[in-house]
C-alpha cells in the first residue's frame, strides 16, 4: 500500500502542469510543510450531535452521517455526562476545537478524524432539534431580572430588559482574546468569559456574561454566534493530466469538514480513493490531511494556497516524510459549489 502511494506521489504528480502564479508572494500568516515551528491550527466552531460514552465519545455534524473521535476535557466531559439520560443518549452541541489525525491502533482508527474539544459553545438535549435550527447570532441572556443582548449585525445588539421593547445598541469589540470578548457600547458593557454556565436544566453555555449598564451589572450565560467562516473552502476541486489523457485528481471538501481524493485512470473503472479532513489555515490556506487510503491507514497531508479559483500544494507529507511535488506543485481548479 505505501509502495502505492510512493507511486502516485513520484510518477503521477509531474505529469500535473503547476500554475506558478498561485504560489504568490509569500507573506508572515502563510504556513508551509516543513517550517520550523509548529503548524497552528485556529479554532472552529462545530454544529453536530454529541454521544457521551464511557471509553469513547463520538461527534456528528450536523447534516452529516461522518462521525468523528471526539476529546473533551474532563470537566467538560463531566458536565456533559449530566445531559443525558441514558447510555449513548445524542444531544445537540457546539464545540469549538480543531481536528486531528487518530492513532493508528485501538478504536481511534476507525475515526476519519479526531475533534480535540478546547471549549464547549453550547448545549442542548434536543439532538434532532438543534441540528435543524438556523444558524445563531452571539447572545448572552441572564434572569432575575430577564435581560437578553443579541447580535443583530457585527456592530449592533438588541438589548432587552425585562418585558420592554427590544433597544438598539451599536457596539465595538474592544478585546477578543481566547480568555475574554468585550463589547463596548456608549450605554455599557458586555464582557463574556469562558466557562460552562447553566440556566435551565435542558441547556448548557459555554461562556459566563457580566453586563455592565447604567442601570446596574447583570450577570447571566452566553454563546457565540455558530456560523462557520471557513464554508467558503467547500467545494469539489480537479486537475487532469497535461500529458497523458487517462488520469485525472479530484479533491472534495465537504461542509462536515470530511475530505475525499479520487485518482481517476480511464482503463480502470475504480478510482483510488483517499479520506481524511480539512481545515483552514487562514483566509488563504487550508490544511487537508488523508488517513485512510484505499481504506487502510495511512496519514498524509497538503497545504494548499487559494488564488481566484485555485489551489496549488508545493508539498505533500506522507507519514513523517515530506515531499516535494515535481514540475513545481500540484494545482486544482475549483469545479464545482
Amino acid at each position: 500500500m505505501k509502495i502505492q502511494r510512493i507511486l502516485i506521489l513520484s510518477l503521477l504528480f509531474p505529469l500535473f502542469q503547476a500554475c506558478t502564479s498561485s504560489t504568490g508572494s509569500s507573506s508572515s500568516k502563510q504556513v508551509y510543510l516543513g517550517q520550523s515551528t509548529e503548524i497552528q491550527v485556529p479554532r472552529i466552531l462545530f454544529r453536530g450531535q454529541i454521544v457521551i460514552g464511557p471509553q469513547t465519545s463520538s461527534f456528528t455534524p450536523c447534516h452529516s452521517n461522518q462521525q468523528f473521535l471526539l476529546t473533551l476535557p474532563a470537566e467538560q466531559n463531566q458536565a456533559l455526562s449530566k445531559q443525558v439520560t441514558s447510555p449513548y443518549q445524542a444531544i445537540y452541541g457546539e464545540i469549538i476545537g480543531f481536528l486531528t489525525a487518530p492513532s493508528q491502533t485501538g478504536y481511534n482508527a476507525d475515526f476519519r478524524a479526531r475533534l480535540i474539544a478546547r471549549q464547549v459553545n453550547y448545549v442542548s438535549e434536543d439532538a434532532v432539534k438543534g441540528c435543524s435550527q438556523p444558524v445563531q447570532s452571539t447572545e448572552a441572556r441572564g434572569q432575575d431580572p430577564h435581560w437578553r443582548v443579541r447580535m443583530t449585525s457585527p456592530d449592533t445588539f438588541d438589548v432587552t430588559f425585562s418585558r420592554l421593547q427590544p433597544q438598539e445598541w451599536s457596539f465595538k469589540l474592544t478585546r477578543h482574546t481566547v480568555e475574554h470578548r468585550v463589547y463596548t457600547a456608549q450605554q455599557g458593557t458586555l464582557t463574556l468569559s469562558p466557562s460552562l454556565c447553566q440556566l435551565s436544566d435542558q441547556t448548557l453555555y459555554g461562556w459566563m456574561a457580566t453586563f455592565n449598564t447604567q442601570k446596574g451589572r447583570y450577570r447571566g450565560c452566553a454563546r457565540l454566534g455558530n456560523q462557520d467562516p471557513s464554508m467558503s473552502w467547500t467545494a469539489t476541486y480537479q486537475a487532469t493530466s497535461t500529458q497523458q489523457e487517462n488520469f485525472t485528481v479530484s479533491l472534495i471538501l465537504k461542509a462536515d469538514h470530511s475530505a475525499q481524493t479520487f485518482y481517476y485512470y480511464q482503463n480502470d473503472p475504480d478510482p483510488i480513493i483517499e479520506t481524511g479532513f480539512w481545515q483552514a489555515l487562514n483566509q488563504d490556506q487550508v490544511q487537508v490531511v488523508m488517513t485512510q487510503h484505499q481504506q487502510q491507514y495511512l496519514l498524509s497531508q497538503r497545504i494548499f494556497t487559494r488564488k481566484g479559483n485555485q489551489l496549488y500544494a508545493p508539498k505533500e507529507q506522507v507519514g513523517r516524510q515530506i515531499y516535494d511535488i515535481s514540475n513545481g506543485g500540484l494545482t486544482l481548479y475549483r469545479t464545482a459549489p
